[in-house]
């Protein structure tokens, strides 16, 4: 389900205006208009009239046309009219599932921030908005009858709800006055010689992130509130350090699509040319999320009564979870990975194995785990560009893993890419609520960068795995040197592994 939050740059020794200049002229004027938000509308114009994105001027007149004419937009939850101006999300089964996912989000922390990078910041996040008109949009969701159980039912969004002219995308916090900087905290480590990986995470985990990352926000949310699908929010410290997040709905991608979104910012921030998204494959609004293995009893027990059960079950057990964070090493990670290896030659193990199987060997609660399995590149006509909740679900026994950490290479590299055949997915764990869910963003690096700051870690949001009756985890790139894992386990079991690559 979700895929995802990360942000790396490089130093220039060059001014704001000649780096810009420098990277790409036909953005010169940018650089002399960045330090005034007075001249943010010309500013844009310029960022939407650069060669390399030349037809978003006519695409956002379209959008304006459909904003001069509110009759073509919907209330919440009530009928729209179908036209090509509305992006298609779904029509099909997965539409449950989608309204049920929770809004992708996540921070970074960076060093070396300026001024100028929190204006370029501010107007990368404007222009991405203004590129990508769907995220300007209000989601509706389309139904034949009233009652819940009609069908078909569609997922759209209304594009131009939110225009850039008059809507902020990005909301600017003041660092309260009892928030210590992650400069102090840094600074105190090296003067105590402690480890300061740790300190930081913790520092961000308990003060940085619950000012920046919001409460769960699901699609169906979005349908009630007719809130806004994409945002960001932005922490200056005031010290050369800073933090800001970024937030877009589920319904609009996955993790992989929120990382398309997070590496145009950045492109923009430098004034490099975005790599453009593709938000119109038809294919987005009949994917389902289930293996194309699985036969009508395999999805009746993944998402039907049994899973419905499982969870309702599930929901007493909400008081006993409690969101946790693990900081791991990845030398040691590393380490074990050539361990494993070498006592088993045909071991096909990567890190991200390693930490999946710390995972299982730690969740006492679940007797299924189900990994997310990007589509692209895999599934006919799905391109690594297109944007949507292209992803599968890929159930697997969590024992199995536990004890085998190539468990989840060895799925991957199949002729299926399952893990269960057709009419093998069991049904007790199911109707048990002994099933969860993990997703990694360890291997996603996208991030947003600056001339002259470094992004130093980056933290997921909790609200992902917060107040969700099933076992899930997140494994995710803190920074250079650590992995880290957030869950929501209702029972945790001793293990072994992670006690060797803990940090």
């Amino acid at each position: 389900m979700m895929k995802c939050f990360i942000f790396i740059p490089l130093l220039v020794a060059l001014t704001f205006q000649s780096c810009i200049a420098w990277v790409c002229p036909s953005l010169e004027p940018l650089a002399t208009t960045l330090i005034s938000r007075k001249n943010l509308p010309s500013t844009l114009l310029a960022i939407s009239q650069a060669p390399y994105i030349s037809d978003i001027g006519q695409s956002w007149d379209g959008v304006h046309a459909k904003e001069r004419h509110p009759a073509n937009v919907a209330a919440p939850g009530a009928d729209a009219a179908t036209d090509s101006s509305t992006y298609l999300i779904h029509k099909g089964r997965a539409i449950k599932m989608i309204k049920r996912c929770v809004a992708i989000e996540g921070l970074s922390v960076s060093d070396g921030w300026t001024p100028q990078a929190s204006e370029a910041f501010s107007l990368a996040v404007e222009a991405v908005a203004r590129a990508n008109p769907i995220l300007t949009g209000q989601l509706i969701e389309e139904k034949t009858s009233p009652w819940p159980w009609a069908q078909p039912r569609t997922l759209r969004v209304i594009p131009g709800v939110f225009p850039p002219e008059s809507h902020s995308f990005l909301s600017t916090i003041n660092p309260p006055a009892d928030l210590a900087s992650p400069a102090q905290v840094l600074y105190e480590e090296e003067i105590n010689k402690g480890t300061s990986a740790k300190e930081l995470f913790q520092h961000v985990h308990s003060h940085v992130a619950p000012r920046l990352l919001g409460k769960a926000e699901f699609s169906y949310d979005q349908i009630k509130n007719a809130s806004p699908l994409f945002e960001a929010k932005l922490m200056d410290f005031g010290d050369g350090y800073a933090a800001y997040s970024i937030k877009m709905s589920h319904a609009l991608g996955d993790g992989t699509t929120f990382f398309q979104v997070i590496k145009q910012i950045s492109s923009y921030m430098n004034g490099h040319e975005p790599q453009p998204i593709n938000w119109d494959n038809p294919l987005k609004a009949t994917h389902e999320i289930y293996p194309e293995t699985f036969s009508h009893q395999d999805y009746e027990r993944s998402y039907g009564g049994p899973f419905g059960w499982g969870v309702f079950k599930n929901i007493r057990t909400l008081g006993k979870r409690k969101c946790e964070y693990l900081l791991l090493s990845k030398d040691k990670i590393t380490q074990k990975k050539r361990e494993l290896q070498k006592s088993d030659e045909n071991a096909r193990i990567s890190s991200n194995d390693v930490v999946m199987s710390v995972i299982c060997e730690m969740c006492g609660s679940s007797d299924i785990f189900a990994f997310d399995r990007s589509a692209r590149g895999i599934k006919d006509d799905v391109d690594k560009s297109d944007a949507g909740n292209f992803f599968w679900e890929i159930p697997f026994e969590r024992e199995k893993a536990a004890a085998n950490p190539s468990v989840i290479r060895n799925i991957l590299m199949s002729e299926t890419g399952t893990y269960y055949d057709t009419d093998e997915v069991p049904l007790m764990p199911f109707l048990n609520g002994r099933v969860g869910r993990i997703t990694s963003l360890a291997s996603i690096t996208q991030k947003t960068t600056f001339p002259g700051s470094e992004v130093i870690c980056q933290f997921p949001s909790a609200s992902f795995i917060s107040d969700l009756p099933l076992d899930v985890a997140v494994i995710f790139r803190f920074d250079e040197e650590h992995f880290g894992i957030m869950h929501n386990f209702r029972r945790v079991n001793p293990s072994p592994l992670l006690s060797e690559i803990i940090a």
